[in-house]
């Protein structure tokens, strides 16, 4: 091979090799650049971007029993008080030192409080095994003052029944008392306005009552209320379905029972406590005796 034919062959070897380097160079910027842009065009997935399972859903504890025994308890004052003019006022009152034992009692013997917030969730969510109402009937600055603070100290809970147009009279409990039990867990359930006997009153007056009632107490402590106790217990079908209409979930009168998961949620019946109950009393009036 002649001088120049090999000059020519290296010539073109280099050249062979440098378009070469340049086709690699070229497909690799290229992959490159296509892997750039599909990064690019593909979304960072947050945990906004991941659609969230309620709370309630995965925490639910479904309670399997068919029906659950809830004794209801009525008070309405809770203060040592025996006036012989006043026989209504002192049959009403629990002493207070009875009040802290019949706590301790339902505390020794398993028995957890509940609202009726928590019972109108069974069977979806679990209910306490021994589960009992307290309620407070009329809204007195006693129950406030003596039975509130005994209920907090056991981290219990109660429902305190009031009556919108009595609130700041001598004997009854205040607006600030009434939004400072349900800021601190207490349900507050509505007694009406005046306390009428609803069975004798117009359907509109009737309707006034139960609904004026409900709207003055909610703006107070800024929750639904969904429970209402017959004023004096008295009520009838047509009282029923009127509170019902009105928004309330639960009603409870003044006969006497034990309720269950399967009660008529507006004749709900509950236990009076008196103030003679002893302590074995107390227990066999838990217990259906």
């Amino acid at each position: 091979m002649t001088q120049a034919k090999k000059t020519t062959t290296k010539k073109l070897l280099v050249a062979a090799g440098i378009f070469i380097v340049i086709i690699g160079i070229t497909i690799y910027l290229v992959t490159n650049k296509i892997k750039a842009d599909q990064v690019e065009s593909t979304p960072v997935i947050t945990t906004d971007d991941i659609e969230t399972v309620p709370a309630s859903t995965l925490q639910s504890n479904p309670d399997s029993r068919a029906e659950v025994s809830v004794p209801i308890l009525m008070y309405h004052h809770i203060r040592n008080y025996n006036d012989p003019n006043d026989t209504i006022g002192t049959n009403l009152s629990v002493p207070l030192e009875n009040f802290d034992a019949q706590i301790k009692y339902l505390k020794d013997n398993g028995y957890s409080t509940v609202t009726f917030s928590d019972l109108l969730e069974f069977p979806t969510k679990k209910l306490a095994e021994k589960p009992v109402v307290i309620t407070f009937d009329d809204g007195y600055s006693d129950a406030y003052a003596n039975a509130y603070p005994e209920l907090r100290t056991n981290n219990d809970v109660a429902v305190f029944y009031i009556i919108s147009g009595f609130l700041g009279r001598a004997d009854t409990i205040t607006a600030s008392q009434v939004k400072e039990m349900s800021d601190n867990g207490m349900e507050i359930g509505s007694h009406t306005i005046d306390h009428p006997d609803l069975t004798t009153l117009s359907a509109t007056k009737m309707e006034s009552e139960l609904v004026q009632s409900k709207t003055a107490i909610e703006a107070i402590i800024g929750k639904s209320i969904i429970s209402f106790c017959y004023p004096s217990g008295k009520n009838n079908s047509i009282v029923d379905a009127a509170t019902k209409n009105a928004g309330y979930l639960t009603a409870t009168t003044t006969v006497s029972g034990i309720s269950t998961t399967s009660s008529d949620k507006f004749t709900l019946p509950r236990i009076r406590i008196t103030p003679s109950d002893s302590l074995t009393t107390f227990a066999n009036k838990l217990a259906g005796k």
